[in-house]
C-alpha cells in the first residue's frame, strides 16, 4: 500500500514539472520453528519484517520522468537498522528506461514469475539450495515491440570473498572499503563466489502469459574450477487462469570446470476470497564433477497461504521441507502477522 506523505514540490509552473514523495512499509511478527534430520529443533517468536521504503518522482519537461526510492530495514529491539534497496530510474518518453540500483533481487525461480506468486514470506533459500546476493546494478531496458522488452545488465556485488581458496581479492570488486561492501563467504563454497557479470534477458507479457528468457556471462572468471560461473542460462513463464496462477522455470549455471547445477521450479497460486494458497516444487541437479560423489539431485517444497484481514492486515502461514545435502533433510513453519502501509 501506498501512502503520499507530501508533494515536494510543483516545480516551475511553466514547466508543469511535478515531484512527490511516497512511504510504503510492513511490520510482521511471528513464530518460526525449523527442524534438521537428526532432530534438532529451533524455534521461538520474533520480528519476522520491519522497514520502511521511501520513493520520489519528478516528471522532467521533454526527457520523462526520473524516479528514485531508497529502503530501511531492521528486526526486534535493540537490533540495528540497514539499508534495504535503494535506485534511479530515469523513464524516458520514448519508452527506454535506464535504472541505477543497489539491491538484494528476488531470487529468479522462487521469487520470480516461475514461482506464480507462492512467495507469501518465506521462500525455498531457506534451505540453502538457493541463494541471494547483494549487487550494484546498472540496466538498460527498452521496448522493441508489443508486449516485448529487451533489458541489458551490469552487475556488481556488494560483497567480498575473503579466504577460501582461489576467491577473488576484496580490492578487486566494486568501489568503496572493504568494510562498506562487507565479508561474506569464508569456506570453499558455491555461494562465496563473488564474480562481475553481465546479464542480457527479454520479457514478454500478452494477456494473460508472462514470459522472461535471459543470457548471462561472468567476469573474474578462474580458469578449470568447479565453483567460478562461466555462463547462465535462465528461462520461466507464467499463466493466469483466473481460477489459479501456474509458473515454471529453469536457471542453469555452467561453471569453468565444465560441471553444471540446474534449478527448475514449478509454482501455482489459487485465490479463494480472502485466503490465497500457494505451492513451489523445487528441483536441483549438479552434474559432469570430477567426483561422481559431488554430482546429485535434491528435492525441496514450499507450501502455505495468506489470509487477508484488511487491505493493510494479513496473516501467513507456510511450510518448508527439503534434501539440503547428503542424508541431510530440515523442515519447518512459519506464522506471521503482517500490517503494511
Amino acid at each position: 500500500m501506498k501512502k503520499t506523505l507530501v508533494a515536494l514540490a510543483a516545480v516551475a509552473v511553466t514547466g508543469g514539472a511535478f515531484a512527490q514523495a511516497t512511504m510504503t512499509g510492513a511490520i510482521a511478527y511471528g513464530f518460526e520453528s525449523d527442524t534438521t534430520s537428526s532432530n534438532v529443533t529451533t524455534s521461538g517468536f520474533g520480528m519476522e519484517d520491519a522497514e520502511i521504503n521511501f520513493a520520489v518522482s519528478e516528471d522532467i519537461e521533454g526527457l520523462g520522468k526520473l524516479s528514485a526510492g531508497l529502503g530501511i530495514g531492521w528486526g526486534g529491539r535493540n537490533s540495528t537498522a540497514g539499508s534495504n534497496d535503494s535506485n534511479i530510474t530515469l523513464t524516458l518518453t520514448s519508452g527506454l528506461k535506464i535504472a541505477m540500483k543497489s539491491e538484494k533481487g528476488a531470487e529468479y525461480l522462487t521469487g520470480g514469475i516461475a514461482g506464480a506468486g507462492a512467495n507469501f514470506e518465506a521462500d525455498l533459500t531457506y534451505l540453502g539450495g538457493l541463494t541471494r546476493s547483494k549487487n550494484d546494478t546498472v540496466a538498460v531496458s527498452f521496448p522493441v515491440a508489443e508486449g516485448i522488452t529487451v533489458t541489458l545488465k551490469h552487475s556488481e556485488p556488494n560483497a567480498y570473498a575473503t579466504t577460501a581458496t582461489n576467491q577473488i581479492d576484496a580490492t578487486s570488486v566494486g568501489t568503496g572499503s572493504a568494510a562498506d561492501r562487507g565479508a561474506v563467504a569464508t569456506s570453499s563454497t558455491e555461494a562465496g563466489y563473488i564474480q562481475r557479470h553481465n546479464t542480457a534477458s527479454v520479457d514478454y507479457k500478452a494477456g494473460a502469459l508472462t514470459v522472461n528468457a535471459a543470457y548471462r556471462s561472468y567476469d573474474d572468471q578462474i580458469t578449470n574450477s568447479a565453483y567460478y560461473g562461466n555462463t547462465k542460462s535462465r528461462f520461466s513463464a507464467s499463466y493466469d487462469l483466473g481460477v489459479a496462477k501456474i509458473g515454471a522455470g529453469v536457471d542453469q549455471t555452467n561453471y569453468t570446470y565444465g560441471n553444471t547445477k540446474t534449478s527448475t521450479l514449478v509454482g501455482a497460486t489459487v485465490p479463494v476470497g480472502s485466503l490465497t494458497l500457494g505451492v513451489q516444487l523445487l528441483s536441483i541437479s549438479a552434474a559432469n564433477n570430477a567426483s561422481a560423489s559431488s554430482n546429485y539431485t535434491r528435492n525441496s517444497v514450499l507450501a502455505g497461504g495468506m489470509y487477508s484481514l484488511s487491505k493493510r492486515t494479513y496473516l501467513t502461514a507456510q511450510y518448508y521441507g527439503g534434501d539440503t545435502g547428503g542424508t541431510s533433510n530440515t523442515s519447518g513453519y512459519l506464522l506471521s502477522l503482517y500490517n503494511t502501509f
